[in-house]
């Protein structure tokens, strides 16, 4: 079964700053959720299937212990580490298995590239578990909650650079270009302006009605 794009994530090291800096670009997210033993929580940028999370840091000392490390991607520029990330779903062929490992403490099973932590400094992939009838929910349940909200379009494009290039399994969805460089994420969700949210992370697409 085909693995398909479910997410992009960004580490930002001040959560709050840069969720006030999109929602006042006309983006709306949702109120977000804790992840629970491994110090970080999230807010959300949801389009049709797809989302944008953006993760910060609540708690160092729990970030540090956990195998993760997502303490490292907001302080990118001295770690080294990517801020960047890719959630795919569906179910990770047998094949490609040996390049990953089993993360079960947020309550799904997740295969976590193994570039985690052996080349932080490419964007982490990982595969949230689904069988077809979980991808299937998985899918109206993003499209339910991307209703209402005066997004237009959805995500089609996703430009990232880094240190060294995230290693993908094949997958259905937005195309990844990557090029080698400073730490930058782009996201396009239609034909509207370039809006820069920090430093490294910019929306192409219509936030809002005219």
């Amino acid at each position: 079964m085909t693995l398909e794009l479910d997410h992009v994530f960004c580490v930002v090291g001040d959560l709050n700053e840069v969720a006030s800096r999109v929602e006042n670009a006309g983006w709306i997210l949702d109120s977000g959720s804790a992840h629970s033993g491994q110090g970080t929580r999230n807010r959300r940028l949801v389009w049709p299937e797809r989302y944008l999370e953006l993760v910060g840091i609540t708690d160092r000392r729990e970030a540090r212990a956990n195998r993760m490390r997502m303490d490292q991607r907001p302080d990118w520029a001295s770690t080294g580490a990517s801020p960047f990330g890719f959630g795919l779903r569906g179910e990770l062929a047998a094949a490609d298995r040996d390049d990953y490992w089993l993360y079960e403490d947020l309550g799904i099973p997740i295969w976590v590239h193994r570039d985690n932590e052996q080349a932080p400094d490419r964007p982490l992939v990982f595969v949230l578990e689904m069988d077809k009838a979980h991808l299937v929910e998985r899918r109206a349940r993003l499209r339910a909650a991307d209703r209402g909200r005066r997004h237009r379009g959805s995500l089609e494009a996703i430009h990232v650079q880094a240190n060294a290039p995230a290693r993908f399994p094949i997958y259905a969805g937005p195309r990844v270009t990557q090029a080698p460089g400073t730490p930058q994420l782009e996201l396009v969700a239609g034909p509207g302006p370039a809006q820069s949210m920090n430093d490294i992370l910019t929306i192409h697409g219509l936030s809002a009605p005219a």
